[in-house]
């Protein structure tokens, strides 16, 4: 996530992309094409189902439909090393939660990550005035290069700080990350596509519908080549800069200290269809 340490932070490259859909931004390093890739739904000939954007040319390897009683903690892990207090929080990077398992609700088919405004102190001693909800794939699933995406719906109210994203995997001992999105809710025009490793690229994509509104399919293609994202099925961005190493899928609800909720919010739900990731044949 931006912000993720103080000295990753102060690295960050910003640029924007031009018109598609409505999406208004201006470009400096990354390359924007408004072409449409594979459209969303699409499915591969034995089925299973192909990322919504790209060439098609991809190979199922990671899935969670969240169609269980239950997570499945096969799958996923409530902590990352992301995560400076434990895995689970990190007031240093303007978060104001404690990550739990218990926050990550599945569902009638959906995965539902709510922010509670719940008093937590960690076992370091660290007080916290939420809890919410993270997972990683770092007991099932690692890569360098793949196509990652995430169905979802965005929560409105203010002070909240959603993500989709990847992170060094446990044993790679060097800062790598790949945001697929990142969103304020405060700020509901924009979301921030960035490529952390190698020269660092981002992009502030200004969308043209409200994320918060509706089900949108978010996701990027890593490869050795560079970098490019999509939101529902159209190419929205991209770079030659990517990934350094193994990482770990990741997907979290943050509670913003920057922008913090008004006194009366008390919760907050990102709501996650699906998360896929698949690789080259």
């Amino acid at each position: 996530m931006r912000m993720r340490w103080a000295a990753v932070a102060a690295a960050v490259l910003i640029a924007g992309l031009g018109a598609a859909l409505g999406i208004r931004a201006a470009t400096a390093g990354a390359v924007h094409h408004a072409g449409p890739g594979t459209p969303p739904g699409a499915t591969a000939i034995d089925g299973t189902p192909l990322p919504a954007g790209g060439d098609g040319h991809w190979r199922l390897a990671f899935a969670d439909e969240f169609d269980g009683p239950s997570l499945d903690r096969s799958k996923w892990t409530d902590a990352s090393s992301a995560e400076a207090d434990d895995g689970h929080g990190n007031r240093d990077n303007q978060q104001l939660e404690w990550n739990s398992a218990g926050n990550c609700l599945v569902s009638g088919g959906e995965l539902a990550m709510t922010a509670r405004r719940q008093a937590f102190t960690s076992p370091s001693g660290t007080g916290y005035d939420w809890t919410s909800c993270l997972l990683s794939s770092a007991p099932s699933y690692a890569f360098r290069y793949g196509f990652v995406e995430e169905r979802a719906i965005l929560p409105a109210q203010q002070g909240f700080w959603p993500a989709f994203w990847t992170w060094q995997a446990p044993d790679v001992d060097a800062h790598v990350e790949t945001d697929v999105y990142e969103f304020y809710s405060s700020d509901r025009r924009q979301l921030y596509l960035t490529q952390h490793s190698g020269r660092e690229k981002t992009c502030r994509w200004r969308p043209g519908f409200d994320p918060t509104a509706g089900w949108h399919t978010y996701g990027a293609a890593i490869e050795e080549s560079g970098t490019t994202w999509y939101v529902d099925g159209v190419e929205v961005c991209q770079t030659d800069a990517t990934s350094d190493g193994m990482t770990n899928i990741v997907s979290n609800l943050a509670v913003h200290a920057e922008d913090p909720p008004a006194g009366g919010v008390t919760t907050a739900v990102k709501r996650v269809d699906y998360i896929r990731a698949w690789q080259r044949p």
